[in-house]
């Protein structure tokens, strides 16, 4: 694995060093550079292509806190780069998280005490709940043929990793006082990330 330890030796001297909030690792270190789309200000912004060391403690799904940086990103894509038939390392692609609000799940209705109406009562499920949560572009930034699994999106979409078990009919709240419902969640366009079209909620 000579290689391996190289190549991430030199990561730790010129990458940079992110902090897993699942394992609560702070000491790997990676390479990142932008997405080479730089003229789709969306891409740039949101999308990040990573090189790993060859054994990163990081799974897809995972939220990784970009420290120096201070900002939180979703990994979405693990692949294994081989030579003579070892894994020296690993290439990634990172998705920014710009939320980490709280699930809600419907559990019946309650009486309102002052004017006597059926509300929907929620409780929490996750709080501190990571996610990317789009806007509907309408074909002005992306197109469907520019970067795989990214589709022209005419509804909010959240893309949200699988851990939270998040489910249709479920509430999310980005912000205090911001409410989405999820009406689909979409299970098989990555591994290890659901991505969920929204629509106001004002149950």
């Amino acid at each position: 694995m000579g290689i391996g330890v190289d190549v991430k030796d030199a990561y730790s001297e010129s990458g940079i060093r992110v902090h897993n909030r699942r394992t609560g690792n702070s000491g790997e270190s990676i390479d990142f550079e932008a997405n080479a789309q730089v003229t789709k200000p969306f891409i740039r912004e949101f999308f990040l292509e990573g090189s790993l060391p060859y054994d990163t403690d990081q799974i897809v799904g995972d939220i990784m806190d970009f420290i120096v940086v201070n900002t939180d990103y979703m990994f979405m894509n693990k692949t294994p780069i081989v030579f003579e038939n070892e894994v020296y390392e690993f290439s990634g692609v990172y998705y920014k998280c710009n939320v980490s609000g709280e699930i809600l799940r419907p559990s019946g209705e309650v009486r309102d005490t002052d004017t006597y109406e059926l509300k929907e009562k929620f409780n929490l499920i996750e709080s501190n709940v990571y996610a990317l949560q789009t806007e509907p572009l309408f074909g002005t930034e992306l197109n469907t043929d520019e970067m795989l699994g990214v589709l022209q999106i005419e509804k909010d979409e959240l893309y949200i990793p699988s851990s939270y078990n998040i489910q249709v009919l479920d509430r999310y709240q980005p912000v205090s006082g911001e409410y989405y419902k999820v009406n689909k969640v979409l299970k098989r366009r990555y591994n290890g990330i659901d991505v969920c079209t929204l629509e106001e909620d004002n149950r």
